[in-house]
């Protein structure tokens, strides 16, 4: 209809022609297949008909109230999705009528006080247009909220509802704009800090820790570029960071450790420092910090924790195995993000608990544990890199990393060598982090010291790694492709040509290649995309080949150095009865090759 419209054929619109009638209702338009084009084309007959306060109520009423099982699908899905891409639509004149009648927003939000949980499709209807609303209208939205009592409690009573929390996420974005500065402040007198983190009881389950966890991650991440969020502060606090730690020691093992962690992880983050600190003590570390190392030796106890003979085994493509478990996955994680922090008094705590001895024992007891190697590799490289010359020593020496290393890679070689033996799936890391051994003991006399004492080190050096490095190293086919293809080296690349005589395409300089030797299922291959079965153009085909191979010759004679090339003996091509070849210089698969003579030495 737009292009009538646009070029003077203008025959008018359903839409037109319904609004020119006196009795028409809500429901009419919205079967009308060309609604959303007129709403978005603003038709202003329509919008006037859309920003009515009744009509305003009906569309909420749509995307708020559950329909009824008897309702057929146009109240069910229909009406739904079409009110709510109304009110989401981003026009000016309806985002104001919104809020120029109060009890509409009262509709709205009403919404988020029913019981959980909300109906799936409407949840997600309500949330987007709240969130266009208050986009669109921020000052006022966050008003509004203030003055409804209890808005934010209702929004955290579906934490399991993703559409709510992501607007719960937006209302605290709005502190980044200028219309919604001081919604932080707000956002810390509703007891939203205090609620999340009662929600790691223990006894309320898996999932609301879960969901409470993830909201608490969400919030930090929406509040990672600002270094003074009140929200941030409230959760980072000496009450509410000894009340994590309590509901995560409590159980052991469980579910509210492996999220609660999961919070404490991302907190620590905010914490990392690019030098490192060896001036500041343990008494002026920041709560969250402290806290952590004051309770690092129960986590550890729970790290070390046998699994035991009861414990579940997977069955995997290479047997059997015990599992080390997310919980403990978690805790190396935790002792991770707290040595990247670079602080020197938190690494000499952490060097009293043995923790440099207990993640390597794991690393190599859970050899096809990646998410552990991972994290493992990044404690080491962390190390290596960082500026504590102390802590390189008491994990290169004192826990015993270059003979752990030699070992592995023996115990790698003898495993590889037996039959359907496989590598070990530590080994990728353990090549970094002897990479990172090596360069670091070239600036540092003590670990090249340590290094060259160690007579297994050397020998696997200058074999496994050596045959590693090598490898990683070697050229990709043989040469190394320039920007528009082939590389001006000649030499090489006439050598990769030499070197491997069962190459089926032949490459040349100009970017044109032959044909040898190539039939498949007795289809002949063709460099024409545009070629048929025709005998024509065959032939003109092998006369285009043909006169390229001569243009080639010819500039190869000028641009390129002579090679001697010896000749081959001539040979006498048999047709077998299966297949005939249609090109005398094509030899398929199907044909036999007779030497006529003895065969002589040739240089491809």
């Amino acid at each position: 209809m737009s292009f009538w419209k646009t070029f003077g054929f203008n025959t008018g619109s359903v839409i037109d022609t319904l609004l020119d009638s006196e009795d028409y209702t809500l429901e009419q338009l919205l079967e009308e297949e060309e609604i959303m084009q007129e709403t978005k084309s603003q038709n202003k007959r329509l919008l006037d008909f859309f920003v009515q306060p009744e009509t305003l109520k009906k569309l909420l009423y749509y995307i708020t109230v559950e329909p009824e099982e008897s309702d057929d699908t146009s109240r069910k899905f229909k009406y739904p999705f079409l009110a709510c891409e109304i009110l989401a639509s981003e026009i000016w004149a309806i985002c104001d009528a919104m809020y120029s009648n109060p009890g509409l927003l009262d509709d709205l939000y009403s919404y988020f006080e029913k019981d959980p949980p909300l109906h799936p499709l409407l949840s997600s209807y309500t949330s987007r247009v709240a969130c266009v609303l208050l986009s669109k209208k921020v000052s006022p939205t966050i008003n509004y909220m203030k003055e409804r009592k209890g808005v934010v409690d209702h929004f955290l009573k579906h934490l399991n509802n993703g559409f709510v929390m992501e607007l719960l996420l937006k209302v605290i974005s709005c502190e980044d704009t200028t219309e919604g500065a001081g919604t932080l402040d707000w956002l810390c007198t509703t007891g939203l800090i205090p609620h999340l983190v009662s929600k790691f009881e223990p006894s309320l389950g898996p999932d609301v820790h879960e969901n409470a966890g993830q909201a608490l991650v969400d919030i930090i991440i929406v509040s990672m570029n600002s270094s003074s969020s009140p929200l941030i502060a409230q959760l980072e606090s000496q009450e509410h960071v000894e009340t994590l730690f309590k509901f995560i020691l409590e159980k052991g093992l469980s579910s509210s450790l492996l999220n609660g962690l999961t919070v404490l992880i991302e907190l620590l983050r905010r914490h990392v420092r690019e030098h490192h600190d060896d001036e500041t003590t343990l008494d002026q570390l920041a709560p969250i910090l402290k806290l952590s190392v004051e309770n690092l030796n129960p986590l550890i106890k729970l790290l070390s924790t046998n699994p035991g003979e009861n414990t579940t085994t997977l069955q995997t493509t290479t047997g059997k195995v015990v599992p080390l478990g997310f919980e403990r996955l978690k805790i190396v994680e935790f002792i991770s993000a707290l040595f990247i922090t670079n602080k020197l008094c938190i690494d000499e705590e952490l060097v009293k608990t043995d923790i440099l001895n207990i993640c390597l024992d794991l690393f190599f007891t859970y050899p096809w544990n990646n998410f552990l190697h991972a994290i493992v590799e990044i404690i080491i490289q962390s190390i290596l890199e960082g500026e504590n010359e102390k802590l390189k020593l008491t994990l290169v020496q004192d826990a015993r990393l270059i003979q752990r290393i030699v070992d592995a890679s023996k115990e790698n070689d003898e495993e590889s060598a037996k039959p359907r033996g496989f590598r070990k799936g530590y080994m990728g890391h353990l090549t970094a982090i002897s990479h990172s051994l090596i360069n670091i003991a070239s600036v540092t006399p003590a670990i090249e010291q340590l290094l060259s004492e160690n007579n297994g080190w050397d020998q696997f050096v200058k074999g496994e790694l050596s045959s590693i490095r090598e490898r990683e190293n070697r050229t990709l086919a043989g040469y190394v492709p320039s920007e528009y293809g082939i590389t001006e080296d000649s030499e090489n690349f006439h050598e990769f040509d030499e070197e491997d005589d069962d190459n089926d395409i032949v490459f040349e300089h100009g970017g044109a290649y032959d044909q040898h030797d190539f039939n498949a299922e007795d289809n002949d291959f063709r460099l024409d995309p545009d070629d048929d079965d025709s005998d024509d153009d065959d032939e003109d085909d092998e006369d285009d080949l043909a006169q390229t191979k001569q243009d080639d010759s010819e500039e190869d004679e000028e641009d390129w150095p002579e090679k001697q090339i010896k000749e081959e003996p001539e040979t006498e091509v048999k047709p077998s009865v299966a297949t005939t070849a249609e090109s005398s210089n094509v030899v398929t698969p199907a044909q036999e090759v007779v030497p006529t003579e003895p065969p002589a030495s040739t240089t491809a």
